[in-house]
């Protein structure tokens, strides 16, 4: 008895624990000026997860606190699928169907909730439909997730890069296989319920302080992309064809880094795609969206400029970054880099390794 007591207390500890941690992350946020979109995102998630936390204190509450917290709690697994997008993608790394397909899962859990009570708590029909398509896609989101850091690995990524992607696989994956194998065994050994409760509230808290982590980490060394194909304004009428190629060519620039050849040329793309220069650059204007392919061409440069001077565990000069990225020479660098973030390579480097903001730069220009 003395044993199921302590479990209860220690479940009552760490549930509070990670509600208190998830309003406080919340509030500091919502004081943050310029949040970006992986910011908003674990906002939300934590406003959502600390709602879902107060789950335990609900009996004997009004009916309206239930369903204030059962609103509230219908954006923990999908939006965080949303934040593990922007963490690793960046700005514009969630468009619009990705929010839609995260409401569609947070109605579903609204009606999962809805017919559990509607039938009393039994398993009936309505709960049981409900109970399958959440549980389907509640799965594929917290697997997206966890691709999310796989996505766009390279062998060149800066290490503090690596060591993020890294330590979001182990927490994440740790988090998410506890969490299951807990409610498994819960569901099998009726005794076994409040463990399962210490152990979920356990990885909420670990997911917190992660997260926190993360964000961290991702302010000192932001992770430029070039354009996002999706939200390009010329897309909308590219062809099928158009797209398919404008996929091949992200796959190149992205896992080939063919952008680092200085001498490149859209002929060259070309042959490697087996097709005709027309169609290569038909699909960068309407496929992705881009004025020319030296404007694509440098997006990817700059970014990848800004990885290596953003590490600081890269001792490389100014010059050899610039050749690194695939540019010719330093004049076209400086003048390329400027424009795009606002400021000069030295000072981007000292700005991002230093916390300081260099003088002349724009705050509000992306890296690309």
């Amino acid at each position: 008895m003395r044993e199921d007591r302590g479990v209860v207390t220690a479940t009552g500890a760490l549930t509070m624990a990670a509600a208190v941690l998830a309003f406080a992350s919340l509030a500091r946020l919502l004081f943050r000026r310029g949040m970006s979109d992986a910011e908003l995102c674990f906002a939300i998630f934590c406003a959502s997860l600390g709602m879902t936390m107060l789950r335990p204190w609900l009996p004997g509450m009004p009916d309206w606190v239930h369903w204030l917290v059962t609103l509230g709690g219908c954006a923990t697994c999908n939006v965080y699928w949303l934040f593990s997008r922007a963490l690793f993608r960046g700005d514009g790394g969630v468009g619009r169907r990705h929010v839609l397909a995260a409401l569609g899962i947070a109605v579903l859990i609204v009606v999962h909730r809805v017919a559990e009570r509607a039938e009393g708590g039994t398993t009936g029909l309505w709960t049981s439909m409900a109970d399958a398509l959440l549980t389907l896609a509640s799965s594929t989101v917290l697997a997206l997730a966890f691709i999310e850091a796989l996505r766009g690995w390279q062998p060149m990524m800066p290490a503090e890069e690596k060591r993020l992607r890294l330590a979001f696989m182990a927490v994440y994956g740790t988090c998410v296989l506890a969490a299951t194998l807990s409610n498994a065994l819960a569901d099998s050994v009726s005794t076994l319920a409040g463990v399962r409760s210490s152990v979920v509230a356990t990885c909420a808290l670990s997911i917190l302080v992660f997260s926190l982590w993360a964000l961290r980490v991702r302010r000192r060394h932001p992770w430029p992309v070039a354009l996002p194909v999706a939200d390009a304004p010329a897309v909308k009428t590219a062809t099928p064809e158009e797209r398919r190629l404008a996929q091949s060519i992200v796959r190149l620039l992205e896992e080939e880094q063919v952008y680092r050849e200085p001498e490149l040329r859209v002929v060259d793309l070309a042959t490697r795609l087996g097709t005709v220069e027309y169609r290569v650059s038909r699909a960068i204007t309407q496929g992705l969206g881009e004025d020319n392919f030296n404007r694509l061409v440098n997006r990817y440069r700059i970014a990848h400029a800004c990885r290596l001077l953003a590490d600081p565990a890269t001792d490389d000069t100014v010059l050899e970054i610039c050749l690194a990225s695939g540019f010719a020479s330093l004049g076209p660098f400086n003048r390329a880099f400027k424009a795009a973030t606002g400021c000069t390579p030295s000072a981007y480097r000292a700005t991002h390794r230093s916390g300081v903001a260099p003088a002349g730069a724009h705050p509000d220009h992306a890296p690309v």
